[in-house]
């Protein structure tokens, strides 16, 4: 998996589906939920943090976390 190998650099283009741009001062990180552990672990961190401002936000990300097949894949080749 390529996260255990290399350091943090640039990997992937975001846009957004809308079609807005994205704020100049915004910066990224992109997770493998589906097969990296140590992301399944992050997002379980942020959904704890975000649950009383965004409970709708933290059960997605829950939800995702129990069965990723559910959700739609995000990349370019699943599109």
């Amino acid at each position: 998996m390529r996260q255990t190998t290399g350091g943090f650099e640039p990997r992937f283009i975001v846009t957004r589906t809308d079609g807005k741009p994205c704020r100049p001062e915004a910066r990224y990180l992109v997770l493998d939920y589906a097969g990296d552990p140590h992301a399944r672990r992050a997002i379980e961190v942020y959904a704890s943090s975000i649950a009383n401002e965004n409970p709708a936000l933290a059960d997605d990300l829950r939800a995702a976390l129990a069965n990723p097949a559910a959700w739609p894949a995000q990349h370019g080749n699943a599109l």
